[in-house]
């Protein structure tokens, strides 16, 4: 058993935990992250092999999805993210390196709580107003200069959390996307992430045997949540589907915010 686990109740519920996440992530392509850190953070003391484990299996995600959907992706629309964004997870690992667990899941709590109250306002707005998307679409095609921050904000919390999605999620909808090109240039985008995060990770020394062992042992919950993920995906509502977890987010994070776990 690997030691991040500690006993074997622990290791069930993050089977639990990753096999839901991985059903979230297949489905929508965003919200598992969260979803799954902030689960994890309240049954695991250690938040850095949390990441680092959520890291590789999502990767697995990513690339399973993509193989399938990649000609869906606006990949031209992530060119302004990207510096900003690799700026950022230099800046999050540093975090993740130096400072306090504890403070550092309160904070985890903080985000979280914030980017579910936005996803579901953004998910009541979208749809009363097409009017106002299209007008935001066209102030992002106009000021692409902005999407460095954005790409800045995501960095810094993807390699704190692995929850760098909501600053591209702002951006993305704007453009108005369908359900296929949103999921597939959101993917697009964390895969990337994901290949640099491994790299400032391996730099700081976080991603180790025990590590890797622990995310192999979830490797099959993962996988049996992807599947389930991508049917569901063309069967369910989005818009359900994303108030549901975003109501769910806003509960975990205050168990975070307020000091719940271990």
């Amino acid at each position: 058993m690997p030691e991040l686990f500690g006993d074997i109740p622990s290791f069930v519920a993050c089977v639990l935990i990753m096999a839901a996440a991985q059903v979230i992530y297949a489905t929508v392509g965003f919200g598992a992250g969260m979803f799954a850190v902030s689960l994890m953070a309240l049954v695991l003391p250690n938040l850095t092999g949390v990441v680092v484990v959520l890291l590789i299996l999502t990767f697995v995600t990513e690339v399973w999805v993509l193989a399938h959907n990649w000609h869906h992706a606006r990949i031209r629309l992530l060119g302004w993210l990207l510096p900003g964004m690799a700026v950022g997870l230099w800046t999050g690992t540093w975090i993740l390196e130096t400072s306090d667990v504890s403070f550092l899941k309160r904070l985890l709590g903080l985000v979280v709580i914030g980017a579910g109250v936005y996803f579901i306002l953004e998910s009541r707005n979208r749809r009363h107003n097409q009017n106002a998307a299209s007008g935001k679409a066209q102030l992002a095609q106009k000021t692409p200069w902005l999407t460095l921050p954005l790409g800045l904000i995501s960095g810094v919390l993807g390699a704190m959390f692995g929850t760098g999605g909501p600053p591209v999620i702002i951006l993305l909808r704007a453009y108005g996307l369908d359900k296929a090109a949103f999921r597939s240039t959101i993917l697009t985008y964390f895969l990337l992430m994901s290949l640099l995060r491994a790299g400032t990770y391996t730099n700081a020394g976080f991603i180790t045997v025990d590590y890797a062992l622990a995310a192999g042992m979830l490797l099959p919950s993962s996988l049996v949540g992807i599947i389930i993920g991508m049917i569901v995906h063309n069967r369910i509502s989005e818009s359900r589907f994303s108030q549901l977890v975003s109501v769910l987010l806003v509960a975990l994070g205050i168990l975070l915010a307020t000091g719940a776990g271990k």
